[in-house]
């Protein structure tokens, strides 16, 4: 039994009867009247939209799937505006970073505890920046999650320090990313350091993402006993530092280290804030935007910005469209 009423005697038994030219057909089983239904231009928009940015098809191959005409195909995408979501406020713990695109780039911010039926982490707020991004965006990001009626219990970053400073003027826990913390320990003392002391350094560094802070503080402290001359080093002619980047990747961690276990933190436990240690929730999100983006090279920042938005839309990544 098709849901549907007949729209001559108004009645509810009604049964589907065949195709015609790719359209489902009705009849009535009291009166016999037969009908086609009605097309909805909005659902073929949508499927041709999903299609094009989830899908990663091109124009030409949009036109042979739905035998419609490369205008038609162009101007369905280009009119195509992705839903708004609507979310209900509430008590978060946020992962706020940028990502890039050229010379712009989109700042997100999701909370990694609230999923949507797909399995991904719901998008709270995005929007699109120029050049280097700045405190203020972020600054303006949790103003206006606040505004919308957000509680932001704790952020997790990637380390900027005037977003950290930001951050603390009102007085929002932060836990800095550790895998980010590891990448500068990498940049400045390579993955196969020949020292012995960088590679004592690295080693404790390696731990960073299994032990306590405790823990961790005492290792900084050994080593730099161990090393704290070798450290002072200075050239005789230039009085500049010898081991520079090994000095930066020490009092890297030492000035970062209150905010790198802050997810171990017992007060947040007490009060049932779950605060993850990374922001791997939204950089594996990035990569995969990055790739599907690539099927579209030649766009407009316009549509790329469209497609990143649909993205981010929980309606249009979850919706399932009719064959």
């Amino acid at each position: 039994m098709a849901h549907k009423n007949c729209p001559h005697c108004y009645c509810i038994n009604v049964n589907k009867h065949g195709a015609r030219n790719g359209k489902q057909r009705y009849q009535c089983q009291d009166c016999l009247t037969c009908w086609t239904s009605l097309s909805r231009p909005e659902r073929l928009q949508a499927r041709i939209w999903h299609e094009y940015a989830f899908d990663c098809r091109t124009v030409t191959q949009l036109r042979r799937i739905h035998h419609k005409s490369r205008a038609f195909i162009k101007d369905t995408i280009t009119n195509y505006q992705p839903p708004i979501e609507i979310d209900k406020p509430r008590p978060v713990t946020i992962i706020m970073d940028a990502t890039y695109f050229g010379a712009w780039g989109m700042l997100v911010v999701i909370d990694p505890y609230a999923e949507r039926t797909n399995g991904e982490n719901m998008a709270l707020y995005w929007t699109s920046i120029e050049g280097t991004e700045r405190t203020i965006d972020y600054d303006v990001a949790t103003d206006t999650l606040e505004a919308m009626g957000y509680t932001v219990q704790a952020a997790v970053i990637d380390g900027r320090r005037g977003v950290r400073q930001m951050l603390e003027r009102k007085s929002i826990p932060i836990q800095q990313c550790q895998f980010h913390q590891l990448q500068t320990i990498t940049q400045c003392l390579t993955r196969r350091p020949k020292l012995t002391q960088n590679q004592e350094l690295r080693a404790i560094a390696l731990t960073l993402c299994r032990t306590t802070m405790a823990e961790f503080e005492a290792k900084l402290d050994h080593w730099h006993e161990k090393h704290g001359d070798w450290l002072k080093e200075r050239d005789p002619l230039t009085k500049q530092y010898v081991h520079r980047r090994t000095r930066r990747a020490y009092f890297s961690l030492r000035r970062n280290l209150p905010y790198l276990f802050t997810y171990q933190d017992k007060a947040l436990a007490e009060q049932d804030i779950k605060v993850p240690n990374t922001t791997n929730a939204l950089d594996g999100r990035f990569g995969v935007w990055k790739t599907k983006l690539k099927a579209h090279r030649g766009c407009s920042r316009t549509l790329k910005t469209k497609i990143l938005c649909s993205f981010l839309s929980e309606e249009t990544d979850g919706r399932k469209y009719p064959n």
